[in-house]
């Protein structure tokens, strides 16, 4: 039986807080099993092009700026046509609306990615550029808390949504940790990290008022990656914490892992639409374990009480609880830190995301 044919349009083209795509690599597994031809569009200058090419994949550039851009829709159409492709599989918002579109009417099967849970609703019509868009065959999920979210929306959804874990491989994470000297932390410091920036539903300031229930003298220390020391708005959030000089906001890094890998916790208290949060993934992939709020597929990553501990949204107290228990219970963390390890490998790992998704599209091209 001849490969199936399989164009997959991704936006991604600037540099990321952690350069490793796991969407990237199974594309890449995709390709390697020798059961799929992929092509790839993607925005000139994309920082995935020359992975891509390093792994044989034919890659056509493309700008994707536009929720609806003729010029793309006509080039993606043509491709599709030109190629017979059997598989057109879309990621991010941009790709979706305009490579359903260039479907319509064609012979090919729509696949759509889906990361997060939250800002889809029947009564928008916006979401018909999207998840709804009714050109779509299929949409995998990151996780089972954004499918049960989307069925809500979607119709027939049994037959519509499956879930695909991102894979991960052990091998991106062998960096040593980063070196955390510049910061002058205290002997017997308890670091947590986060990957924070200011969008209010990240809950970083939920975190701020956490800092308030901790016991004077802790020695707790968080490191804000991705926060800019220079913004007056993050700097009034650690003057009015409860300990100023114990809140280290490290800016844009290109290491967020290995800064992860440094710390003996990461946090995330996101409040909503959170999907399966990759700073945990390679966080966990350290050994480093989490505390994180249970929102979308976060209890999903972090078994809890097993791999980490998952509280209550929005709850500062809960946050500053589960944190200061660990912070005292140094053998538990390390514990957690070696069961989630294991967690990323027995679960999340490459091989389970290109076999799921091969199934998937084994599934659509029989369909033809």
């Amino acid at each position: 039986m001849p490969p199936i044919r399989a164009l997959v349009i991704e936006r991604e083209y600037r540099a990321n807080i952690n350069p490793i795509r796991p969407e990237a690599a199974q594309i890449a597994g995709l390709h390697r099993s020798g059961e799929v031809t992929v092509t790839v569009m993607c925005n000139p200058g994309s920082i995935l092009e020359g992975y891509y090419r390093e792994h044989g994949i034919e890659v056509i550039t493309q700008p994707l700026e536009r929720k609806l851009s003729w010029q793309a829709i006509s080039h993606i159409r043509r491709v599709i046509k030109a190629r017979q492709i059997q598989i057109l599989h879309l990621f991010s918002n941009t790709p979706v609306s305009n490579g359903a579109t260039a479907a319509i009417g064609l012979p090919v099967k729509v696949i759509a990615y889906r990361g997060q849970t939250g800002n889809i609703r029947r009564m928008d019509p916006t979401s018909y550029l999207s998840m709804l868009h009714p050109r779509i065959d299929k949409i995998i999920c990151v996780a089972k808390a954004v499918e049960q979210d989307l069925a809500q929306h979607v119709s027939h959804p049994d037959q519509k949504l499956v879930t695909v874990y991102k894979g991960h491989d052990p091998s991106w994470y062998q960096n040593p940790p980063a070196d955390l000297s510049s910061l002058a932390l205290p002997k017997g410091a308890f670091t947590l990290s986060l990957v924070a920036n200011l969008r209010p539903r990240k809950g970083l300031q939920v975190l701020m008022d956490a800092t308030h229930h901790w016991p004077q003298g802790h020695q707790i220390h968080l490191l804000l990656v991705g926060a800019d020391p220079g913004d007056p708005r993050i700097q009034k959030m650690i003057a009015e914490s409860g300990c100023p000089d114990q809140i280290h906001p490290m800016g844009w890094r290109n290491d967020a892992p290995e800064v992860a890998a440094s710390c003996d916790l990461t946090v995330l208290p996101t409040l909503k639409r959170e999907g399966l949060c990759r700073a945990v993934l390679e966080a966990n992939s350290y050994g480093t374990p989490a505390v994180m709020s249970d929102t979308g597929g976060n209890a999903e990553l972090v078994a809890d009480e097993e791999t980490g501990l998952i509280v209550p949204p929005g709850d500062a107290a809960a946050l500053a609880a589960a944190i200061y228990r660990l912070y005292q219970d140094r053998a538990l963390t390390e514990r957690f830190g070696k069961a989630a390890r294991q967690r990323v490998i027995d679960h999340f790992n490459v091989e389970q995301g290109v076999a799921a998704t091969l199934k998937v599209y084994r599934e659509l091209a029989a369909g033809d």
